[in-house]
This record gives structure tokens, sequence and C-alpha cells, in this order.
């Protein structure tokens, strides 16, 4: 979903954190108005100021049209706040476990990296 390959490929957006979605609305109203953003988004622009504040969280769905609807130049500054959010996380479950478990993160590590 974040690439131009013609290729669909599903993104987890559930994965996402909160805080991660929160970044990602506020990204994007840096370069629209609210009203424009709620309309990208299929929400009002209630909605919209209720995420600004962090009163509620947009949905996977609502998540799901924001990513499909970034400009191009958006991508990459966005995949970052993704990336951030989703190592943070697996670096919280590497400190939380005994070492055992931490061989087995490593390992899956290696293998989404190809090492």
């Amino acid at each position: 979903m974040l690439s131009s390959e013609p290729e669909k490929k599903e993104f987890p957006i559930h994965w996402i954190s909160k805080d991660a979605r929160y970044k990602v609305i506020e990204f994007m109203l840096s370069t629209r108005s609210v009203t424009e953003l709620a309309r990208q988004l299929g929400v009002s622009p209630t909605a919209v100021r209720k995420y600004i504040k962090r009163l509620s969280h947009p949905s996977d769905e609502v998540l799901e049209r924001a990513i499909k609807s970034l400009a191009p130049y958006e991508m990459e500054p966005i995949l970052e706040i993704i990336t951030d959010d989703l190592a943070t996380a697996i670096r919280k479950l590497y400190a939380a476990v005994d070492d055992n478990y931490k061989e087995i993160i490593r390992r899956k590590l290696r293998e989404i990296i190809g090492l």
C-alpha cells in the first residue's frame, strides 16, 4: 500500500499504535485544512479535531484511507512514522522478555532483513 508498485499488498494497519495514528494525522494537517482532510478521510471536521486533541484516534478504516490518499512526497515521512512505531514496539518486547525469547526475536529480525 505504501508503494507505487501495481501489486497490492496488505498493510497491517491494525498494528499501528494510537500515537503513530495521531502523528500521521498531524503530518497530513501540515499540508491540508481540517475540512479538506476530513473529506479525504471520510469523517467530519469534528472527528479530525478530536484526533488533533487526542480525544479519539483514527480507526483502522480511517487510517487506511489516510495512507491511500497520501501524495507521493508524503510517503517517506509517513513510512518513517510507522516504521519508528513498529520498531519501538519490538524494542519494548525485546526488553521485556528473557534471553531465550530474545534469541527468537533476533532470529525473526534476521529473517526479515535477509541476514
